[in-house]
């Protein structure tokens, strides 16, 4: 009973207009994922929050897929990993307090969840006994998995957080024992 409680008081219901071609579509995108429009309205309304209203004041901006690729086979692996170690020293900090007001290992987390969100990539989280497992698939080449393996381990260091990574040609993952990724809901 308590649990049920807990969760009332977390919702509220409310009501809003919405243009009828939107609605068309959110409910169709639902269908397709096969979750309610309720949990798929809360999915898209808490990325809004989390991240589209406060990315492009921390930085971020969107550019092609294709562009970034190309700009990446350019540039030699040295200059790519001298470039994601200094970046991830001094961006992260930047974007953990402008995206989260915070500076932690858990704000890190739900800010690379959020951009491979953003970005199209598929992100899995996998808790083992002792370990949480970060997964990343880009499809991006193996310059970009490095490059995110030099910037992540970068950041993940400043934080005081060890972190162990495995890369793919199109993945990256990263593990961190559980005592790091303990957060407050």
């Amino acid at each position: 009973m308590m649990d049920n409680e807990s969760t009332i008081e977390k919702n509220r219901t409310v009501t809003f207009r919405i243009d009828k071609n939107v609605l068309d579509k959110i409910k169709s995108h639902a269908t397709f994922e096969r979750i309610t429009l309720n949990a798929l309205v809360n999915q898209l309304l808490a990325h809004a929050v989390d991240w589209d209203l406060v990315a492009t004041k921390s930085g971020w901006i969107p550019v092609p897929k294709a562009l970034l690729m190309s700009w990446f086979d350019k540039l030699d692996e040295k200059e790519i990993q001298s470039i994601a170690e200094e970046k991830g020293k001094l961006v992260s900090r930047d974007m953990l307090y402008t995206m989260k007001g915070k500076y932690g290992i858990w704000e890190w987390i739900s800010i690379l969840r959020g951009r491979a969100k953003a970005a199209g990539f598929s992100f899995t989280q996998i808790d083992d006994k002792n370990d949480v497992k970060f997964i990343m698939r880009h499809d991006m080449g193996i310059k970009w998995s490095k490059h995110f393996k030099s910037f992540y381990e970068s950041a993940f260091k400043e934080l005081g957080c060890a972190v162990k990574f495995d890369l793919t040609e199109n993945t990256i993952v990263y593990k961190l024992d559980k005592k790091y990724v303990q957060h407050d809901d």
